[in-house]
């Protein structure tokens, strides 16, 4: 015969054991943490230093169930007669994955400087094998506060594809990426670029001179700046857009893959 001083440390044990398990079964059923990607360009110029240029490039292949890629540019300016850039161009090919988070940014701005420029680009590809679960997302943010003739600019390209083996882009294919991204690079440079009625200042007027009614009331200077900027941020876009389609382009025919998603922002 068992005595009931005996069971109850049996069944208390026994209880303890269901609860353990009970416990962790749930986390054993949770989805695998996805496998990230991140590639970030920062450039922050300051009195000492006063231009800065970071640029980054990563072609890389991601492994997993999950996938999270990350994509960055980041310029930061305030200090009079900065000029920070930053640029990042980011490639991920995707053999496998069920499900792919794709975040692609470029931010931009100055403050509390006089005569600065901030701009921002970042691009990524990424390429697909199947019909994965894709969730793109792609955004461009420039910005001014408190400062006198300062410019930004931010631009922000995303691709997705889909191919039946999502390989790499061929030797010759990267070299002509890479010779499109440097043309986009030059292209923002030169949209932050005062215009030459700013580089060289303009004679003063006689008493009699009788003031344009375009002339601004912010303290800068040049003809007609009013409608300029407009059409400078058209022409900025107008570039873009052409741009990205060079770049599916360039990237379809490599890789003999379908686009899923093509996006751009533009912000000045």
């Amino acid at each position: 015969m068992i005595s009931r001083a005996a069971v109850a440390p049996v069944v208390l044990t026994a209880l303890l054991l269901v609860a353990t398990a009970g416990g962790s079964s749930p986390a054993a059923r949770h989805d695998p943490e996805p496998h990230s990607l991140d590639l970030l360009t920062s450039a922050h110029p300051t009195s000492s230093r006063p231009t800065v240029s970071d640029v980054a490039f990563d072609n890389v292949r991601a492994r997993g169930a999950a996938i999270e890629a990350d994509a960055a540019a980041l310029t930061s300016t305030t200090c009079d007669g900065c000029a920070g850039e930053s640029s990042t161009l980011q490639v991920v090919y995707v053999p496998r994955a069920g499900e792919a988070r794709l975040d692609n940014v470029a931010n931009a701005w100055a403050q509390e400087c006089r005569g600065c420029t901030s701009t921002a680009l970042s691009v990524q590809v990424v390429v697909l094998r199947g019909r994965p679960v894709a969730v793109p997302n792609n955004r461009a943010l420039s910005l001014t506060a408190a400062c006198t003739s300062c410019r930004t600019s931010a631009l922000a390209f995303q691709v997705v594809l889909v191919s039946d083996r999502a390989t790499a882009l061929t030797g010759s294919a990267v070299a002509e990426l890479q010779a499109w991204f440097d043309e986009q690079v030059a292209v923002l440079r030169a949209s932050v670029a005062p215009p030459p009625s700013e580089a060289e200042p303009e004679a003063q007027a006689t008493p009699e001179a009788t003031p344009s009614p375009t002339t601004p009331t912010d303290g800068t200077t040049g003809s007609d700046p009013l409608p300029t900027e407009p059409r400078t941020a058209r022409r900025v876009r107008r570039a873009a857009v052409s741009a990205l389609g060079e770049l599916e382009q360039l990237l379809v025919s490599d890789l003999g893959a379908q686009t899923l998603s093509t996006d751009i922002e533009v912000s000045r």
